[in-house]
């Protein structure tokens, strides 16, 4: 037994010697270099695994996203509000100006398209202001580079003529830009520039650039360059909204409007409006069914901003109900009315005061120049028009205005009033009627609006009514305007 034990211990001997010795040949500080060694390799493999992890996660995202955009496309295009004409849309997320077209002339767009797009298309471009260009697909290409006649639901390069596109007209423009990112390609006829007499069929023509926009805004809504684009879309689009009207005193209407609030605020009161009468007409069907209005009626997007920040709103609800929806709160409305787009397009102060953006009407005394339903309107607050004193702030204004008017032969008359709200008499602001033609009205606002700015003190507000878009009903026949071309 002692000679078995003494025989294991010898025949271990060498191994353990061998150890020994090679423990022996590293010194301690290589130890700690291994051991850093070893630590940096572990944790580089471990920022690895997690930059794995974050990009399939990111993938994850990007799919489900696609997924949620592809479904809300199929509810639009397969649905029972589809804007009219429209078979397939793509948003152009990609131009590639470096692109060479197989025609001369030609322009290269890429996408996903939605729906089922065909080579020798007439379509339409729909980006920037409300801007809208009749162009054809001229050929189509699939991912791997191929051409097409047709292609479905899959990302594609379309090559597409200028058709009317303008052509620069500054030598300096770059010209090799005439397609915008996030430009909307579609077949739908709708239309989207508020100027044109033409707009009050668009929403029933179901808006086709807001609603394809908002089909994607869960994928690429987090891009300033898109979320600004889908600001500019709203602010040329009009609105269906469920309304309440019924007979007022003054023998015209007073109109009501409904709030919702969304389940994960229900707090917070929205005005809900619509891209489509016919969604209009399924929320109306659900609001009769509790009680609510069954009547409806159109808004641009300055009447929606009024209403929306009044009293009993906090912002509104595009499409509540979907296929998408999108929340635009009170001080985004805030930040959208500041822009120069929407000066241009509705002139300053149009969405301050829900009353006077719905249309506006008058009587001698003038107090009674509110929208649509007079004082007794829900919701709107009663409006006190009274005539400016000879202040030394009004004098200077006059004298401005004059100035302005006598050196621009289109503007007729003006008349400066007063508006003051019955409930915040600190909430004053200066109410120009101007009558000039209809086609030079936002231009001379714009002009006269900066003539005044410099003089406006106690008041520092002014907003634009045209005369000859107001009801004459109770206006009084003689007036005494503060600048008129004509004999007063």
């Amino acid at each position: 037994m002692g000679l078995f034990g003494k025989k294991k211990n010898n025949e271990e001997q060498p191994e353990n010697s061998a150890e020994n010795k090679s423990n022996s040949n590293i010194s301690d500080e290589m130890k700690i270099i291994l051991a850093a060694r070893e630590e940096a390799q572990q944790e580089k493999k471990a920022k690895a695994e997690e930059r794995q992890q974050a990009q399939e996660k990111a993938d994850k995202e990007e799919d489900l996203l696609e997924e949620q955009a592809r479904m809300a496309a199929e509810k639009v295009l397969t649905g029972d509000a589809t804007p009219a004409g429209m078979t397939f849309y793509v948003i152009c997320d990609e131009v590639d100006v470096g692109a060479v077209p197989e025609t001369e002339g030609n322009l290269i767009v890429r996408g996903i398209i939605r729906g089922t797009v065909k080579s020798g298309s007439e379509v339409f471009l729909y980006q920037g202001s409300g801007d809208k260009f009749s162009v054809k697909i001229d050929k189509i290409r699939n991912e791997s580079r191929e051409f097409v006649d047709e292609i479905s639901n899959a990302r594609a390069e379309l090559e597409i003529t200028r058709g009317d596109i303008p052509l620069p007209t500054d030598p300096d423009e770059d010209a090799s830009t005439p397609i915008r990112k996030y430009a909307v390609i579609t077949d739908a006829t709708g239309i989207e520039n508020t100027k044109d007499p033409s707009c009050q069929g668009m929403a029933v023509a179901g808006n086709p650039r807001t609603t394809a926009m908002l089909c994607e805004y869960g994928k690429f809504g987090r891009e300033p360059v898109y979320f600004g684009t889908v600001m500019d879309c709203i602010m040329t689009s009009e609105f269906v909204t469920p309304a309440k009207i019924t007979p007022a005193k003054n023998g015209q209407s007073s109109v009501g409007f409904v709030g919702m609030s969304p389940k994960q605020d229900p707090n917070v009161t929205y005005l809900p409006v619509f891209t489509d009468n016919r969604l209009a007409t399924k929320a109306i069907q659900n609001f009769k069914a509790h009680g609510g209005p069954d009547q409806r009626i159109m808004l641009n997007f300055a009447q929606v901003a009024a209403v929306a920040r009044d009293d009993h709103h906090q912002g509104f609800l595009v499409n509540p109900g979907g296929p998408v929806t999108i929340t635009i709160p009170k001080d985004l409305i805030d930040k959208m009315v500041e822009t120069q787009i929407f000066k241009e397009r509705f002139g300053s102060g149009a969405g301050d005061n829900a009353s006077l953006a719905l249309g506006g009407s008058g009587n001698r005394s003038f107090d009674n120049f509110v929208a649509n339903g007079g004082p007794d309107m829900p919701g709107m607050q009663k409006i006190i028009i009274t005539n400016p004193t000879d202040t030394p702030e009004f004098i200077v204004i006059e004298k401005a205005v004059k100035a302005y008017c006598g050196n621009h032969a289109d503007i007729a008359k003006v008349l400066i009033l007063i508006a003051t709200p019955e409930n915040n008499r600190n909430d004053r602001s200066y109410l120009c009627i101007m009558d000039c033609p209809d086609e030079s009205f936002e231009k001379q606002c714009k002009g006269l609006a900066e003539a005044i700015k410099p003089f406006l003190k106690g008041i520092k507000r002014i907003q634009f009514q045209q005369f000859s878009k107001m009801n004459k009903e109770g206006f009084p026949t003689k007036v005494q305007w503060l600048y008129s071309k004509l004999p007063q």
